[in-house]
């Protein structure tokens, strides 16, 4: 439970113009390093205080893990505005633990505009809602019990998964559990990108195999920002044994439909 987290029951602290990660946002890969849906959610977090000329709304985000972003450190989050305008707005972000570059993301943001008073707009080619095919989350198997399972997913956030793909496809439910800045509401950026990084091994049981596969990137688009409290990833791993490499993709849906699309790629290991 929570209640065994001997830190503040968030993700991030903030300390002057920098945060720290606490324990729940402890990833797998690296000892003491923090799980990349900690890290996007912290991203969300600090695209939400660069202005905008118009209201807008996070579209597509990409990021790059080129070091191990430490647990406990203080993290300098500098983003920088590559293009202004009214209509589309391209932020990049830079991470440092100390003099290290830990992450490099650009944030692609669209204006905002309500068109469902006009005739003429085109409809989705498709209404079907991918999350309305599952299993409600409490009847889905949690991994907070699996041996070596991340601190974030046993603290920081909640993901529960099919054991068996649904109709073909291999499903997740997730949802935050703490707040991402102590003395912050959780932002709508922070929500959207959490569940970006989730789809990495997205219906794979690792633990059965002699293998690790660490996802060194996240690549997502968004049409909106989810609604409701659990997000539903649903699609496919596929791996190259030849080369060693491994690629995840999803749909993202809620209660209300289909939302966005996430992809991760993987450098597979055997031990």
């Amino acid at each position: 439970m929570l209640a065994a987290v001997s830190e503040e029951q968030v993700l991030y602290i903030p300390d002057g113009d920098t945060y720290v990660g606490t324990a729940c946002t402890r990833g797998t890969w690296h000892e003491d390093g923090q799980s990349g849906g900690a890290v996007l959610a912290l991203l969300g977090h600090v695209l939400e205080d660069v202005p905008t000329l118009t209201p807008m709304s996070l579209t597509r985000l990409t990021v790059d893990i080129v070091r191990p972003v430490p647990v406990g450190r203080r993290l300098l989050v500098e983003p920088e505005i590559i293009r202004e305008g009214k209509k589309i707005q391209v932020v990049d972000f830079v991470v440092r633990a100390g003099d290290t570059v830990t992450t490099r993301a650009r944030a692609l943001r669209i204006r905002d505009r309500d068109v469902r008073p006009l005739d003429g707009m085109p409809p989705s080619t498709t209404d079907v809602n991918p999350s309305a095919s599952l299993p409600p989350p409490e009847a889905l198997e949690g991994v907070d019990h699996y041996e070596g399972c991340a601190d974030f997913l046993r603290f920081g956030a909640e993901l529960r998964r099919s054991v068996e793909p649904v109709d073909g496809v291999n499903a997740i439910w997730c949802r935050l559990r703490v707040p991402v800045v102590a003395g912050h509401a959780v932002r709508a950026s922070s929500l959207a990108a959490l569940p970006l990084d989730l789809v990495n091994l997205l219906g794979v049981p690792l633990e059965r195999y002699q293998a690790s596969s660490i996802n060194p990137d996240v690549s997502g688009h968004l049409s909106r920002a989810p609604v409701g409290e659990w997000v539903a990833l649903t699609g496919q791993t596929y791996y190259s044994h030849a080369v060693a490499h491994g690629v995840s993709m999803a749909v993202v849906s809620d209660v209300e439909g289909a939302f966005g699309v996430t992809s991760t790629s993987q450098i597979l290991d055997p031990y």
